[in-house]
């Protein structure tokens, strides 16, 4: 399991990739799409198409419960279901398991997180093929989309390597 320590939750902050109200039409052409966070997912399905793997925990802006039709949303989409537990602050083993296996496996699925799916980002940049989408959502700012090559790989990988491991 990875920890974030509290002295690095505002690396987390200063993103360097640009910000997206509305999702960039030029996903439509995209090979393999990920995406992290409810609302972040919502706004692609809606605009884009469904991702290849979406990782959602019900909620947005940590405490706030989807509506009944953003829920019925997310449950519609028709793809390999995983629930696991994941506490905040963390990347609990079962989460980095079961996105490796989607990752792995090219089947589309999705990830529901029983706590929090905030770090999910980190893994799935780490363990995605070159070329990879990964979309997340920044609270009242929008999405930020980033594309997975070797720089932002081994930026993600850094970071994982101080994080405390248990």
């Amino acid at each position: 399991m990875y920890i974030l320590k509290p002295e690095m939750a505002e690396e987390l902050r200063d993103e360097r990739s640009k910000t997206f109200v509305e999702p960039p039409k030029a996903l439509i052409r995209e090979k393999y799409i990920s995406t992290i966070g409810d609302i972040c997912t919502l706004k692609i399905i809606e605009e884009i198409r469904t991702p290849n793997l979406c990782i959602v925990d019900y909620k947005t802006k940590r405490n706030t419960k989807l509506s009944k039709n953003q829920r019925e949303r997310i449950n519609s989409i028709d793809s390999n279901t995983i629930k696991v537990k994941n506490p905040a602050g963390t990347i609990s083993d079962e989460l980095w398991d079961a996105i490796k296996n989607a990752l792995n496996n090219e089947i589309q699925t999705k990830i529901i997180v029983d706590g929090e799916e905030d770090l999910a980002t980190l893994a799935v940049i780490s363990m995605s093929k070159i070329g990879t989408k990964v979309i997340y959502g920044m609270p009242d700012k929008g999405m930020v989309v980033v594309d997975v090559n070797q720089q932002t790989k081994k930026r993600t990988n850094d970071f994982l390597n101080r994080m405390l491991v248990k």
